[in-house]
């Protein structure tokens, strides 16, 4: 890439930042893995080989403690009012699950450590497709899509959520004896819910006392509203019970009047012990770490060629944690040893998350409206030091740890079209007034993925009934085709036997726009959105940065430009990388789909899914509708040429790194399966009355 003076700037930051975190460091502790307790071991799949032979499933539990006044503990928030055991240190145990070839022999050196998403993976449908797929009690009988199996990668998950229960695959962390404020939210009369009252839903943090008179209950009518404070003695701390009888309750709220609309609510109370949360990521930390070294063996690290390299994995919560995680300096293990030589950082977008403070959630995320305000999309967004907007601060960088650490993995960070209509994820790679692109730093790539959603509908028809949403789900499956080939390319980096592909992503001036310049085609009847959802400043008070401790509610600062893809005459995004789906169009696939105007106050677009818009499938057709995008029978000549097309954009796919040529029939079947979906579309869409 051509050096320029900013990028000059953001080098000559990053060294002055790295040189001021490594006068800091103390030295390490010793490996915090005390004890692997291996429950079952046992073939995968009973007499299932693939191309590195049978694998093998072994689960079971990891106990952990650590340092409290170690080095390695200083970045967990209140460690050092966590309980102590007799030898000083802070105690915390979850599950594991590891799939590997039975014979190391077979192995290719490389452990996949996918960061799992609240107790789930992410891995089944994008990495591998099998028929069922589970951290506890994995009882998978057939995988279709093996490619990664035959490759002889194995793949490693552990718990870390510790709000989640051991058994929900979390993470069984100890608690701070404080009290403090908390902010709860709940949404009243979106849906069909309740005007008067709401919970704060299962395992949420709530009120210590029920009588709390300083607890105070806000009213919002959009996301900059301040709110309208009810008085205390107008709503109480309870629940409306099946039999219409009220009980006090310290999870829940009552008002005595109704709201006259759909309203956001947030209570801010006195909580009490908060969860040492941060514990999450010095489990993931430690876990890598033991796969790799044999600081204190067990069978997970008897053999080595299972984890010559060590790739984290994670999809959106997942990713967002592992961003998360480099912030904060935990790729150095308790040794200072490199954690994980790769990190594939899938579906993040510009933010990072509630994983590490007093108080934490980390199941929120920044694109929902129960999490607004939360300590979820946090500057610094790019890998590279780059002013707050308005200057605010010193400089910072995503990566300005594990650059100081001497501990910077190779990276490659994957966008949807959702990340930037819903995560910030213009941001990554923007200065934070957006006039600027952010230079790359070395050892990163982004890819961007066209037309994509968040959560994609795959293998439907998209949409079963009309009042989920205006328009059919978007089904783009183009990521999970190439996922397979991105994770082979960074392994080929990291191992230095090849250069990945080089970054495609929206570029300023010319494919990154602001929504206003979006350039949307006129389709009838839809209504594209003003913009994404804001995203702020936020200053939660003085204690936060050093101690993790929230000043709820929080200060709204500036606000963020976001930017998006702009987009061509058929309303599909330009600049982003086009997989099969694009390349070869039967529609348009958009990141929004608005499902309830009420909600559009609150930014809150289509939750995940997006919206496809087939093309008309012939001229007669389009002219009736007055659609201005060319039929599909302008651009193909029936399925055989459309298949045609197809299979000149699987070659260029395979060519340009973005498709394993393993998966070749695969995407050919897909693509095949699709056409029949989208006609099947058109006749249950829209003309059928549900």
């Amino acid at each position: 890439m051509a050096r320029c003076p900013l990028r000059e700037v953001y080098l000559m930051l990053g060294r002055l930042a790295a040189a001021c975190i490594v006068a800091c460091i103390a030295a390490p502790a010793s490996a915090e893995v005390v004890a692997v307790e291996v429950a079952e071991q046992r073939p995968w799949i009973q007499g299932r080989a693939f191309g590195a032979g049978e694998y093998e499933l072994l689960s079971g539990t990891v106990r952990y403690e650590v340092d409290p006044t170690a080095a390695s503990s200083r970045d967990i928030a209140d460690i050092r009012l966590a309980p102590l055991n007799s030898r000083g240190k802070v105690e915390f145990q979850g599950p594991f699950l590891l799939l590997r070839p039975r014979d190391a022999a077979r192995a290719n050196g490389t452990t996949i450590l996918e960061v799992a998403n609240r107790g789930r993976d992410q891995s089944n449908g994008l990495l591998f497709q099998a028929d069922a797929f589970a951290l506890r009690k994995n009882e998978t009988r057939e995988v279709s899509r093996s490619t990664l199996f035959d490759l002889g990668y194995t793949f490693a998950w552990a718990g870390w959520q510790g709000d989640l229960k051991t058994e929900e695959f979390g993470l069984d962390v100890p608690s701070a004896p404080v009290t403090g404020p908390f902010r709860a939210t709940a949404l009243l009369g979106f849906g069909g819910a309740s005007l008067d009252s709401g919970a704060f839903g299962e395992g949420a943090i709530c009120a210590l006392e029920t009588g709390e008179a300083a607890a105070v209950l806000r009213i919002h009518r959009s996301l900059e509203d301040p709110g309208q404070v009810v008085p205390r003695e107008a709503w109480r701390f309870a629940r409306r019970q099946a039999d219409g009888r009220v009980a006090e309750d310290r999870c829940a709220f009552l008002l005595s009047t109704p709201v006259d609309g759909p309203s956001l609510v947030t209570i801010v109370f006195t909580a009490g012990p908060s969860k040492v949360m941060g514990l999450g990521e010095a489990a993931v930390r430690d876990f890598a770490s033991h796969l790799k070294h044999n600081d204190t063996a067990s069978s997970l690290n008897s053999r080595p060629a299972y984890a010559r390299r060590l790739i984290g994995y994670g999809y959106s919560q997942g990713a967002r944690f592992l961003r998360d995680f480099l912030y904060r300096g935990f790729n150095a293990d308790v040794r200072g040893r490199r954690v994980f030589d790769g990190v594939l950082d899938t579906a993040s977008g510009g933010g990072r998350g509630s994983f590490n403070h007093r108080y934490a959630l980390p199941s929120e995320a920044g694109n929902s409206v129960r999490s607004h305000l939360r300590a979820v999309d946090l500057y610094p967004f790019a890998d590279m030091p780059t002013p707050d907007i308005g200057d605010r601060g010193p400089p910072q960088g995503l990566l300005d740890r594990a650059l100081g650490d001497g501990v910077q993995p190779r990276i490659f960070h994957v966008l949807n079209s959702t990340e930037y209509w819903a995560r910030a994820g213009s941001l990554l790679h923007t200065t934070t007034d957006g006039t600027q692109e952010v230079p790359e730093a070395d050892g990163t790539r982004t890819y961007a993925f066209a037309g994509t959603a968040h959560s994609p509908q795959p293998s439907t028809l998209f949409l079963e009934r009309r009042d989920r949403a205006p328009l059919p789900y978007n089904d783009n499956d183009d990521l999970a085709l190439a996922l397979p080939a991105l994770l082979v390319g960074l392994d080929k980096w990291v191992a230095g036997r090849a250069e990945p592909p080089p970054s495609y992503r929206p570029r300023l001036g010319s494919t990154l726009v602001s929504p206003d310049k979006l350039n949307f085609p006129a389709i009838p009847s839809v209504v594209v959105p003003a913009g994404p959802p804001p995203r702020y400043q936020l200053d939660f008070g003085r204690e936060y940065r050093s101690h993790g401790i929230i000043t709820e509610p929080p200060q709204l600062g500036l606000r963020y430009p976001l930017l998006v893809p702009r987009v061509d005459r058929d309303g599909n995004e330009l600049g982003s990388w086009r997989g099969l789906a694009q390349s070869v169009p039967l529609g348009t696939y958009t990141a929004w789909n608005p499902q309830d105007p009420a909600l559009l106050t609150f930014g809150f677009l289509s939750g995940l899914r997006g919206a496809f818009i087939p093309f008309p499938a012939t001229p007669a057709s389009g002219r009736r509708s007055k659609d201005p995008r060319l039929s599909v029978a302008e651009r193909y000549v029936g399925l055989e040429g459309y298949m045609a097309a197809v299979g000149r954009a699987i070659e260029d796919q395979v060519a340009a790194g973005f498709l394993l040529p393993q998966d070749r029939e695969w995407a050919r079947d897909s693509m095949r399966t699709y056409w029949d979906r989208v006609a099947g579309l058109r006749v249950h869409w829209p003309s059928r009355s549900d």
